[in-house]
């Protein structure tokens, strides 16, 4: 299965091929401040991102890829999400999509992101309904030429899903348990409006940015060339699991969420 890393066309098979990444990047990073210590944020043109976490002694303690695109999810923020493997620099977002007007909870469906610079969000009164620009990182994916033949696989398969559709598989277990802590993982199926094969500015390696309409907004969708048989082409239906990195463009104010009262916090 693609890594996160080789889905954005970086090759890492080891701590010490991290390692050496976040040396190479770190000279021409841009340097973020946060409570707990600092960002270093690698963003060329073409898209890909790492954002290296800084203790405040200069120690390294952490490195997460992103992806800067043009979508945009309207969203209802409810809570932050801690996970044992988390630094303190790390940070997951629970939140709904496409919240009604006037709303700060509630939405199309909910679901959890990790989010790159989570820690410079530390003031930020939950809930809070802000657009958020989330990429998918394709962990595996199927493309279809039509609606069409998304609706012939469905019915060959026993399956009801819509051409738009989306599954918070990070919050619901298929056993139908809640996951807790829940993970920033989603099932989803979408209308490509775009596509283009990207090149890492590091690597010169090759990946596959699409963006993708579906039930809540839009996601930008990378993908490791190894997973297609075919590139994605506007028109197509893309369906797949995904791993979500969100980074939030906007704030609002505060009220009480149905996650934390659920869990008594």
């Amino acid at each position: 299965m693609p890594s996160q890393f080789s889905t954005l066309g970086f090759q890492v098979t080891s701590g010490e091929d991290l390692a050496e990444l976040a040396s190479s990047v770190a000279d021409r990073a841009t340097t973020i401040q946060a409570r707990d210590g600092q960002y270093l944020r690698w963003a060329p043109p073409s898209g890909e991102e790492l954002w290296l976490q800084v203790k405040s002694n200069g120690d390294a303690m952490g490195l997460n890829p992103h992806f800067t695109g043009k979508s945009s999810v309207r969203t209802a923020v409810e809570a932050r999400i801690t996970r044992e493997t988390h630094t303190p620099l790390d940070g997951t977002f629970l939140a709904w999509a496409n919240p009604p007007e006037g709303a700060l909870t509630g939405g199309d469906y909910p679901f959890a992101f990790d989010c790159p610079d989570a820690d410079t969000f530390g003031r930020l009164s939950l809930p809070a309904v802000v657009d958020v620009q989330i990429a998918a990182f394709a962990q595996n994916v199927t493309v279809f030429q039509t609606e069409a033949l998304f609706a012939a696989s469905q019915a060959a398969e026993g399956m009801e899903f819509e051409p738009r559709s989306f599954i918070p598989s990070g919050l619901i277990s298929p056993e139908g348990h809640p996951v807790n802590p829940p993970e920033p993982h989603a099932l989803f199926v979408g209308g490509v409006l775009e596509a283009e094969e990207r090149r890492n500015t590091a690597t010169g390696v090759a990946f596959w940015w699409a963006l993708v309409e579906t039930v809540g907004g839009t996601f930008d969708v990378v993908i490791d060339p190894a997973l297609l048989t075919a590139p994605p082409q506007v028109g197509n239906v893309l369906s797949g699991w995904f791993w979500l990195s969100g980074r939030l463009r906007s704030d609002a104010g505060e009220k009480p969420g149905w996650f934390r009262r659920v869990l008594g916090r």
